[in-house]
């Protein structure tokens, strides 16, 4: 048996039903319009193509203390970890991550390099500018996801003075 459809109209008191298949109309472009667009998956969900569009958003997202979206940027082969760990254990991780690669500005000094061995990632070297004129390099790896977009996945923050200490590497 074959559903059946049901024309649906949009009843308002005092209008014509000329008025009404106009404002459905209208309707039904609204919704399919949303469906063309993702259906309301914002662009913030969107995975980065490329490694650097990756460690400019991740920067940005430590820059704003955002670490929901942090989440998304941050993972393993097997994608960003919001996908694959539990909320509380990611916020405790990301939180840390934040306080130590905080910054007032920072630039690319090289990369993406190769790792030597490893196809799926690439490394960058990143000067961090702290608040108080503080200066610290160190390395970022962003690995290769197996649904093909990039994510960090390693801030290595052994390299990383301890927030609020000296500037001293």
């Amino acid at each position: 048996m074959r559903p059946r459809l049901i024309p649906f109209q949009l009843a308002c008191p005092g209008t014509s039903s000329r008025s009404r298949n106009v404002g459905t109309g209208l309707t039904v472009l609204v919704a399919l319009a949303s469906l063309a667009c993702g259906g309301g998956a914002g662009p913030e969900k969107l995975a980065p193509q490329s490694p650097q569009e990756t460690l400019a958003q991740f920067m940005a997202a430590v820059k704003d203390n955002n670490i929901s979206r942090m989440g998304t940027l941050w993972g393993s082969e097997r994608g960003p970890a919001t996908n694959w760990m539990k909320s509380d254990q990611l916020r405790e991780r990301l939180t840390v991550v934040q306080k130590y690669v905080d910054h007032a500005g920072y630039r690319v000094i090289e990369g993406p390099l190769a790792v030597p061995g490893h196809d799926n990632l690439k490394t960058f070297r990143v000067e961090l500018q702290r608040q108080g004129g503080c200066t610290v390099v160190f390395p970022i790896d962003l690995v290769h996801t197996k649904s093909g977009g990039w994510v960090v996945n390693d801030v290595h923050l052994g390299s990383i003075p301890t927030p609020g200490s000296s500037c001293r590497q």
